[in-house]
């Protein structure tokens, strides 16, 4: 999806289209995360968006693309390792040691992950593979999310002077 067509729905669909995008962008789909983000935030600055629903709009939107992703990965991974493990060099030592490091270090990741492109993606999928508990998970994920959504909300509408967005 280009940024003109993330744009283009922002402006259709004000809202609702910035959760359906971010959450369907974290499950999986080519949608720029944090572009959408930075572009609302600047629709924020122009007032064509109010900027504290869009805050509180992409804190959510972004919370519930992570727990959709951590949903699937933890209903389907059984599966899937089940199923391609071999192929993929998994074994059972290799989920009790990834288990054990995202219960001991990797909720961290959950609150650092959004920042990074892929990461963000993927860490829902991995946290809930790893059958990370649901409390841990939404407590640091969710956490992630609002630091994330308001740190790229906020320079949308700070760097609105200092680019042209014609």
């Amino acid at each position: 999806m280009t940024e003109q067509a993330v744009a283009q729905w922002i402006t259709d669909y004000g809202y609702c289209g910035i959760f359906f995008l971010l959450v369907f962008g974290i499950v999986g789909l080519p949608i720029p995360d944090e572009w959408l983000l930075v572009v609302a935030g600047y629709l924020a600055f122009k007032e064509i968006l109010d900027l504290f629903p869009t805050l509180a709009i992409a804190a959510i939107g972004t919370a519930g693309g992570l727990t959709v992703s951590y949903i699937l990965g933890r209903s389907s991974s059984d599966y899937v390792v089940r199923r391609y493990g071999r192929w993929l060099s998994i074994d059972e030592y290799k989920i009790q040691r990834t288990q054990q490091w995202f219960e001991n270090l990797g909720r961290w990741v959950l609150i650092v992950g959004p920042f990074v492109p892929g990461v963000r993606n993927l860490m829902g999928y991995i946290a809930g593979a790893s059958k990370l508990r649901m409390r841990t998970f939404a407590r640091f994920a969710y956490a992630g999310a609002l630091i994330c959504s308001a740190t790229f909300v906020t320079f949308g509408s700070v760097v609105r002077r200092h680019v042209n967005w014609n």
